[in-house]
């Protein structure tokens, strides 16, 4: 079944298999994995359709990652039964997280991301024993394994290959995959951090979630100029010279794995996105 084809009364076939059955349905996101929020009576659910093309040990390692944190007391969303699959698509159901995410932060916002981050990180080095998601590789060894056949298609793509080797040469200068390393969010944006007042009540969006770089997951919070979020971070954890010092070549990293997963799976390649990859690229700043 192609997946902008998802009817409503197939969503309701789908939630019947957990004997849910829905007073309305309603979409969250449509791109990637795909979410609708589900009234029933008074309780609300998130279905989650997974993109194809994600692995059943992808999948388990994400969930698995989601139950370890509910367990510890984490306000996260963990799968309420197993997952299903239908038509060779493959749903999880969650429970609906209240709050609302801080879109416009105060610098003071940004600093408690980071305290938040480095508490996170803090359970999520526990769980090294999970060793990394199928189909995932640390941001230190991106630039390192791509085919170069692929960057070919178009000037944008082409501009991303530019900033291959320059990360690749920036990273090993300065030993980066003797950094220290832990399970990692992969997005801890704004949006994906939901209050209720000032308390947290969600950390959401754990789709990309794997073994990384802990400076990784730093930079990619930071998103390449908020340092606030950094300063955070070291309100509650030490990171070193090093680390704090490439921390815009590991998100140029990031990016450049995004972009390399558009460019090898897609056979349409999307150049808005791309041309997002290289805005981001390009005007990443230093650590100050």
């Amino acid at each position: 079944m192609p997946d902008d084809q998802i009817s409503h009364n197939f969503l309701q076939h789908v939630l019947k298999l957990w004997n849910i059955v829905p007073d309305d349905i309603s979409p969250i996101s449509v791109s990637g994995n795909r979410h609708w929020r589900v009234q029933c009576l008074t309780d609300a659910f998130v279905l989650r359709m997974y993109r194809r093309g994600q692995s059943n040990s992808s999948i388990r390692y994400e969930l698995d990652i989601l139950n370890r944190l509910h367990g510890r007391g984490w306000p996260v969303a963990a799968a309420l039964d197993q997952t299903v699959e239908q038509s060779g698509l493959v749903f999880a159901l969650f429970p609906f997280l209240p709050g609302r995410s801080n879109k416009e932060e105060t610098p003071e916002q940004k600093r408690c991301r980071g305290r938040i981050l480095a508490g996170l990180h803090g359970e999520l080095k526990t769980f090294l024993e999970l060793g990394q998601r199928t189909g995932w590789e640390r941001a230190d060894e991106v630039a390192g394994t791509c085919e170069v056949d692929i960057l070919h298609a178009g000037d944008t793509a082409r501009t991303i290959a530019s900033h291959l080797d320059r990360v690749r040469r920036r990273l090993d200068a300065v030993h980066a995959s003797s950094f220290p390393k832990t399970v990692i969010h992969g997005d801890f944006i704004a949006q994906n951090l939901l209050f209720q007042g000032e308390k947290l009540s969600g950390v959401i969006d754990f789709d990309a979630v794997h073994l990384d770089l802990r400076a990784a997951d730093v930079a990619c919070a930071r998103r390449g100029c908020h340092d606030d979020v950094v300063r955070g971070y070291l309100d509650v954890a030490p990171l070193t010279d090093s680390e704090l010092g490439c921390l815009d070549n590991l998100w140029r990293a990031s990016v450049l794995r995004y972009a390399l997963s558009i460019l090898r799976s897609r056979v349409t390649v999307h150049d808005s996105e791309l041309q997002w990859c290289a805005r981001q690229l390009e005007k990443t700043i230093p650590f100050d």
